[in-house]
């Protein structure tokens, strides 16, 4: 949590509600500046080569390796969330990804050769282009406020762009660790800037002309004005926004390993995070057993050692508002992890508080999943390898797990990103590294025959050509019947070319 201590952004521990620090706040005047020498430096940074750059992001790998308790005490101090969780979900996601595109950013974005089977495009030589952007902007939030960050920026980084990159006014001191640790491990100075503030801050960057992209990640309301904004200008966005993810739990399933699951579905940094399991639909023959089996293992979960703080008031108040959940009597903003039965509104919640409902049928359970605006993340457990793989694939969502939950976020392969209200877009794999470049078509020819669908246009061109689009495209017999109907005209084609 932060406080407003003008011209300051003051970060509080949400378990303590002590000051951790401070940064300077961001002059919205300031942006321009700031946007044109992180273009300077990307000039110089794309200009160094695929090899130069893979380099540093190893070099970033090691170096979060070997501070990483430095890290995590930032991340702790800032979130209260478990130690464990910021190492397991922050720096896993850092150090995979920044190894990943190190290894994997050279090949996915190397000059791509385009093979033309058209006979009369065989004069032709042509490539596809993946070039930078130019400078990025990165707008990302408090829960995961150094692996979602640190993720984003790298794989901007790896395809050649500039970022300004404005963490959540809420963890401000982690977000600084981003273009630290970039600039220690080789980057141009000035190439990752990070600009602080709230809102005012971010609509500016968002307007800002000099901003090629926007990715952003937070909640659906603002998500569509982030996009409002940017659209205005024409600039592309990738928004990761909210959920209300679904986890069905079928009767043949291993129901330890789901009831496991469930409770770090729904409570994983007290329910704060966009793929929370917070709609859990059991087949009905174990819901019972199930639900009491859950009910009874998240009345065991340690606040503070295993479950953290609500990030803020404010953030305690939105969960309380939606559904009435216990405050322990003790400093902080916590709240007792909850297991509802029956519905709950078709908002999320972004707490610790989970729904259990039954289902009857394969079919309603796929129904129930879908019956959201959201389509972020789901999972499915069963030991039905066929039916869990069919269930799985009618469920609309970026993202299903079968028997796991959420593990492919911190791996640098695994595209990450949602349906419906939840986004679009993707981070992470080669298609989140397709949404740091602009592809660019580029041929060669060598100029020896002469288009025939050149000027001058005359009747017998016009008869020729289309004599020639069944010879070219027809199948099998068809080619051969058309080639000798429009013999003639064919013939007057190929003259043209000469």
């Amino acid at each position: 949590m932060a406080t407003t201590a003008a011209p300051e952004l003051v970060s509080v521990n949400p378990a303590t509600l002590e000051p951790v620090g401070s940064v300077r706040r961001t002059d919205p005047e300031e942006l321009p500046g700031i946007v044109a020498a992180s273009r300077a430096a990307q000039e110089r940074w794309w200009a160094l080569g695929p090899a130069a750059r893979a380099k540093v992001l190893r070099e970033a790998a090691r170096i979060v390796r070997t501070r990483a308790d430095e890290i995590a005490d930032t991340i702790v101090a800032e979130t209260a969330k478990p130690r464990t969780e910021a190492i397991a979900n922050e720096l896993y996601t850092a150090v995979d990804h920044a190894a990943w595109l190190a290894k994997q950013a050279p090949r996915v974005l190397a000059d791509e050769r385009v093979r033309f089977s058209q006979l009369h495009l065989k004069t032709k030589k042509a490539w596809l282009l993946y070039e930078p952007l130019g400078v990025v902007a990165a707008i990302t939030p408090w829960n995961i406020p150094f692996g979602i960050p640190f993720a984003e920026v790298a794989s901007a980084v790896a395809a050649g762009n500039g970022v300004v990159l404005k963490p959540s006014e809420l963890t401000p001191l982690t977000g600084e660790w981003v273009p630290r640790i970039l600039e220690e491990s080789g980057v141009p100075v000035g190439l990752v800037q990070v600009v602080h503030g709230e809102a005012e801050i971010g609509a500016a960057l968002v307007a800002d002309p000099g901003i090629s992209k926007v990715f952003f990640t937070g909640s659906v309301s603002v998500g569509r004005r982030v996009a409002a904004s940017a659209g205005a200008r024409g600039c592309p966005v990738v928004l990761e926004l909210g959920g209300k993810d679904p986890m069905l739990v079928f009767a043949d399933a291993d129901l330890d390993r789901a009831v496991d699951g469930a409770l770090f579905a729904s409570f994983l940094n007290a329910g704060q995070a966009c793929v929370s399991a917070e709609r859990i639909y059991v087949e009905r023959s174990v819901y019972e057993d199930f639900t009491q089996r859950l009910t009874e293992r998240s009345r065991q979960l340690k606040l503070g050692d295993e479950v953290g703080p609500l990030i803020s008031e404010r953030q305690r108040d939105n969960v309380e508002q939606i559904v009435n959940v216990h405050r322990p009597d003790r400093e902080g903003w916590f709240l007792e992890p909850t297991v509802v039965r029956g519905p709950l509104p078709d908002r999320e919640i972004f707490g610790p508080v989970v729904s259990v409902e039954p289902f009857d049928s394969e079919d309603e359970a796929v129904h129930r999943a879908n019956d959201s605006e959201f389509g972020l993340a789901a999972s499915v457990w069963s030991r039905d390898r066929a039916k869990a793989d069919r269930v799985a694939r009618r469920i609309e969502a970026g993202m299903v797990w079968v028997n796991d939950f959420g593990y492919s976020f911190t791996t640098g392969q695994a595209a990450w990103g949602g349906v419906k209200s939840s986004g679009f877009g993707r981070t992470s794999s080669k298609h989140g590294l397709y949404e740091c470049v602009q592809v660019k078509y580029l041929d060669w020819d060598r100029g020896r025959l002469r288009p025939a669908w050149w000027f001058p246009y005359d009747v017998e061109t016009e008869h020729a050509l289309r004599a020639a689009l069944d010879v070219l495209y027809g199948t099998g017999l068809e080619r051969w019947r058309a080639a000798w109907r429009s013999r003639r005209e064919l013939r007057q084609l190929l003259r043209r070319s000469r």
